[in-house]
């Protein structure tokens, strides 16, 4: 490994760690940059120096990251406009990015304008939309109208830091986005050419197969049928719709081509440029600049009469991408373009002389896709939560072919100028496109053809990556180096996993409120186990809340409380998994069916039935509960409301669906202040103020399915389950 390339490689680490583990620590990034000065000045005195210079590009690297980003006063502002309807008028800051549903879009906002009047600047915006009939391109003037919500946060993923990365601290869901002025000049090219080549294919092929090319040749999935996309997702071709090296190959050769006989060696600078402009086309994503960069990197070498050096390439463009937007290490394109790459060039010739007994042009591309599935394991997992053992077999049929498709694709689009000609000139490659089709079709239909997976945590992901490596340098080493790596392989992530875990069993005390939609779910964590408040209207989503929440080895909860009727509280409940030692009630019992359902459930499991009314007072899993409501001699079935309080003192109050006197009454029966409050019915009403003036609590919390609260609500100490998802207050 040259010094140039520890560099590069330490500056990406540094970067993306950063980024993703610490964002947004000004200090460390202070501390982080004077550190990078003293190991740069060590290295002038130290031997070798490229362990200094590489420590001071990884604390570079960090700098960089937690560098400010944007006006700091913007994210300050945000949050007093979440729920506020507004109209944006901005301009489109970056490429559109495909959702199933529509598309979303950052939007640099000129002015915005809520039923207040016009607001202070809060940086750019993200805006959702669905169905999307005009989609815009980057530089148009748009015009959104919507609600300001929070960013929500997604389970594994600080979304909200990502985006505040890009200068963004609110978004626009369901938003409607109307075209007010077209960009223009030589930002709208890319855009233009898109357009012009997408015209071409639809008028010379028919769809789905125009719609394929397309996403085949630009990275462009809208036109694509969902159960095709769905079959390329099965089978692991999905990739085809990314711009990739291999495209950016069969590009860069029919542009020298053409250019070469008639500008000879000055014919570099233009290839160039209509490279970095067919990537530009594609939307600019992380995987088709990376591609384009390295494609580029080549093509310059070659004019200098250099040798390249692939690790080179791929280090200096992960570390020029990272450089210009460091949030790019959130991004799941830039993930699995580099990893996937380094996979290729690592275990590709492994696979290859394993396979040898293979024909040479199967060979190949089985190989190649069978080290980018091993080496793209934990992101396929986590960001697709799918895991196609036929993707080999389908890239092995159907890779063969990419190179005539990208060739035959970029050079028929003239022809639309000719349809007759264009038409019969298409047959071929639209039988190429058929064939892709069929494979994935037919490959998707096998049983086992795609399972689902789960989220791979940052640990595991460490460990495989870690064991990985280990057996890499087991399999090109022998007796004592092979040794030390198979052992290293196995002791290190048992150590990872095992370290994780114990972490997991030591968990603090906390009340986490879950995402589970409109209703309420609430795991309280104590010293003695876990107690589950209600379970939301939805099983699936309370299966997997409490599945990447309860350690892997809990299988039994201390109590479940249900503390009133309706499918918002106990909905979710129908298909628990987890006995309870105890299941709670209201005294006098629940006037819907689902709930004395769910409570029969437990009991039949085992579960010991305890009735409460206000006044009692509950020792449970380390945790005291002083019971609120409901009151006794109620004429009518009432509902739990409790005070939930730690051994430190710290407490959460839930007051179920309690009404104004309801809540008055139980505030009449706290014996101390609420350190959180859960606001009653999901915050579409404001809680009594007898209960806010007793409670006195440091932070509100809703659990609501979005939409609009109570407008009295103090934004300030407001956290909502639709933007943060699932929120853990510590006790």
């Amino acid at each position: 490994m040259t010094s140039a390339l520890a560099c590069l490689v330490a500056w990406s680490v540094g970067v993306a760690s950063a980024e993703v583990l610490i964002p947004n620590q000004a200090l460390l990034g202070g501390l982080a940059l004077a550190a990078a000065a003293l190991a740069a000045t060590l290295a002038v005195v130290l031997r070798p120096a490229v362990i200094c210079l590489a420590l001071a590009a990884l604390l570079l690297g960090v700098a960089r990251a937690e560098g400010p980003q944007g006006d700091p006063a913007s994210a300050a502002r945000a949050p007093a406009l979440a729920g506020e309807q507004a109209a944006v008028d901005g301009q489109i800051a970056d490429d559109p990015r495909p959702l199933s549903d529509g598309y979303e879009v950052l939007v640099e906002p000129h002015t915005i304008t809520t039923s207040a009047g016009r607001a202070l600047e809060v940086g750019k915006l993200l805006v959702r939309v669905k169905g999307g009939a005009v989609v815009p391109a980057p530089g148009d003037e748009v015009l959104a109208i919507g609600r300001l919500e929070l960013p929500r946060d997604q389970p594994g993923f600080d979304r909200r830091a990502y985006l505040g990365q890009r200068g963004a601290h609110l978004e626009m869901r369901n938003a409607r986005l109307n075209l007010v002025r077209q960009a223009s000049g030589l930002r709208a090219l890319p855009g233009w050419l898109r357009d012009r080549y997408r015209d071409a294919i639809e008028q010379l092929l028919p769809p789905p197969h125009s719609a394929l090319l397309i996403g085949i040749l630009l990275g462009l999935k809208t036109g694509i049928p969902p159960r095709l996309q769905e079959d390329l997702i099965a089978t692991g071709l999905v990739h085809l719709l990314v711009l990739s090296g291999l495209k950016v190959a069969v590009f860069a050769r029919l542009v020298s081509a053409a250019l070469a006989p008639l500008l000879g060696r000055a014919a570099t600078l233009p290839a160039l440029a209509l490279i970095a402009l067919y990537a530009l086309a594609g939307g600019a994503t992380p995987a088709g600049v990376r591609a384009a960069a390295m494609g580029g990197l080549t093509l310059a070498a070659t004019h200098l009469g250099r040798p390249t050096h692939v690790w080179s390439s791929l280090a200096a463009t992960a570390a020029a991408m990272l450089a210009w937007r460091p949030e790019l290490a959130w991004d799941v394109g830039f993930q699995l373009s580099f990893a996937g790459t380094a996979a290729i060039i690592l275990l590709t010739p492994t696979f290859e002389h394993q396979l040898g007994w293979l024909p040479g042009w199967f060979r190949e591309p089985f190989a190649v896709t069978c080290a980018a599935q091993v080496g793209t394991v934990p992101f396929m997992a986590t960001n697709f939560h799918v895991l196609s053992p036929v993707g080999p077999l389908a890239n092995a049929l159907v890779l063969p072919l990419l190179a005539a498709m990208v060739g035959a694709g970029l050079l028929i689009a003239p022809l639309a100028l000719l349809p007759e000609i264009g038409h019969i000139a298409a047959l071929p490659l639209t039988g190429l496109l058929i064939y892709v089709e069929q494979v994935a079709q037919i490959l998707a239909r096998i049983p086992g053809a795609a399972f689902p997976a789960p989220d791979i945590p940052v640990w595991l992901g460490f460990g495989y990556y870690f064991a990985l490596g280990a057996g890499l340098v087991a399999a090109r080493t022998r007796e004592l180096p092979r040794k030390v790596a198979v052992l290293l392989g196995l002791i290190v992530p048992l150590l990872i996993g095992g370290g994780e875990l114990a972490w997991w069993g030591r968990t603090p005390p906390s009340a986490a409120v879950l995402a589970v939609g409109s209703g309420q779910a609430i795991l309280l964590s104590g010293p003695g186990g876990y107690i589950l408040v209600d379970g939301g209207p939805s099983p699936a989503r309370l299966a997997a809340e409490l599945g990447s929440r309860l350690p892997p080895w809990r299988h039994r909860l201390e109590a479940l409380v249900i503390t009133g009727s309706g499918l918002g509280h106990a909905g979710g409940l129908a298909e628990l998994d987890y006995p309870a030692g105890q299941v709670i009630v209201p005294a006098g019992g629940f006037s819907g069916s689902a709930s004395r359902k769910a409570a029969l459930a437990a009991v039949t499991r085992g579960a010991r039935l305890s009735e409460v009314r206000a006044g009692e007072r509950i020792q449970l899993a380390g945790l005291e509960l002083d019971v609120l409501a409901p009151e006794p001699r109620a004429p009518e079935p009432g509902q739990i409301g409790f005070r939930a309080a730690s051994p430190s003192g710290k407490s959460f109050c839930d007051l179920a669906d309690l009404d104004a006197d309801g809540q008055a009454a139980a505030a009449a029966r706290l014996r101390a202040p609420c350190d959180y409050l859960l606001i009653p019915s999901g915050g579409r009403s404001s809680p009594a103020p007898e209960l806010l003036a007793t409670a006195r609590p440091g932070k509100l919390v809703a659990s609501d399915a979005g939409g609009t609260l109570a407008r009295d609500l103090p934004h300030s100490s407001l956290v909502r389950t639709s933007q943060e998802g699932s929120i853990v207050l510590p006790l």
